[in-house]
């Protein structure tokens, strides 16, 4: 997809995905593109904990960016924010793993 800089990826519970070498290898390709990727949990409640089991180690291992209990609504538009302002991947994961206005409430 041209010009794409952002996925949220809506997963299981604690920030579970499926583990398939090529479902992880894709991930990887986006990110190695400069492309961020948001792990947001797709339940009510609870929090993304990336490396928490084994079906969220490899996410955590090649760079997606934890959302811990943010909305996807609000993950949506902090991913759109933090685009504009041009910041460095280090940068943008520390921001984005931080509450900026009360929209993640328990940081791991």
């Amino acid at each position: 997809m041209p010009n794409l800089k952002g996925v949220v990826l809506e997963t299981y519970g604690s920030g579970n995905a499926p583990t398939r070498n090529t479902f992880i290898t894709y991930l990887s390709n986006a990110i190695n593109k400069g492309i961020k990727i948001i792990n947001v949990t797709q339940c009510i409640g609870g929090s993304v904990i990336q490396g928490h089991y084994e079906t969220s180690v490899a996410l955590k291992e090649i760079g997606v960016i934890s959302g811990f209990d943010i909305t996807l609504e609000a993950a949506v538009a902090k991913l759109m924010y933090l685009l504009s302002l041009n910041l460095s991947d280090t940068d943008f994961k520390s921001y984005y793993e931080s509450s900026l206005r009360g929209e993640i409430t328990k940081k791991h």
